[in-house]
């Protein structure tokens, strides 16, 4: 749970009542997929000292932002806990979120695989060098429109979300179904998101579209 005091849990019923309710054509579930040594988490600062621009900080701390310069990009990074590490349980979908059994119209994407960049979105790193196959799933299925919820609203969800507009997606974002990290970010996120033609829209409207 962020500063912002939102339970990330509440969304799973919500959007479990989608999945159950609403014939999506396909469903993709994202993950973070980090390794142990990535660069999104606050206890591996101390091995990227050299490359923290404007140098280290004793008092850089978690949800801080800093930029790294190396090894491999110039990156601007939030620092989060460490998260979702490969293969542990953390980096499972929420047990009891509903996994569609039929895996004609599911996609999985795991992401921040990397450990050098980290990707909020799924469809491409933070720096957009490496995509994720979503983009090519989507499009080799013939999908227009694309309907986003989850965690965290001001990061992922939103960064999924402003990338599928760029890929000209018709793109909607279930406010009610996904909770954020800081009330600042939530709502310059739900700024940018609506300046850019994304429909902010509730769960009860999903059904309409």
């Amino acid at each position: 749970m962020g500063p912002a005091r939102q339970n990330g849990a509440e969304v799973v019923p919500i959007i479990n009542h989608l999945i159950e309710t609403i014939l999506f054509d396909y469903i993709v579930y994202s993950y973070d997929w980090h390794p142990v040594n990535h660069i999104s988490f606050v206890d591996n600062l101390r091995n990227r000292t050299r490359y923290i621009k404007g140098g280290y900080n004793a008092s850089i701390q978690v949800y801080d932002t800093v930029t790294y310069t190396g090894p491999k990009y110039e990156t601007e990074q939030v620092l989060w806990p460490a998260h979702c590490i490969q293969n542990t349980d953390d980096a499972k979908l929420h047990p009891d979120l509903i996994v569609n059994p039929d895996k004609n119209n599911i996609i999985h994407i795991r992401k921040g695989t990397d450990p050098d960049i980290d990707s909020y979105s799924a469809f491409a790193d933070n720096n957009k060098g490496q995509k994720t196959v979503l983009d090519t799933e989507l499009k080799k299925r013939n999908v227009t429109h694309v309907i986003v919820a989850g965690l965290a609203l001001d990061f992922c969800v939103g960064a999924t979300a402003l990338d599928a507009m760029d890929l000209n997606y018709k793109t909607f974002v279930v406010e009610d179904a996904s909770r954020g990290i800081t009330m600042d970010t939530i709502r310059k996120r739900l700024d940018e998101m609506t300046n850019r033609g994304i429909k902010i829209i509730k769960s009860s409207q999903v059904k309409q579209l």
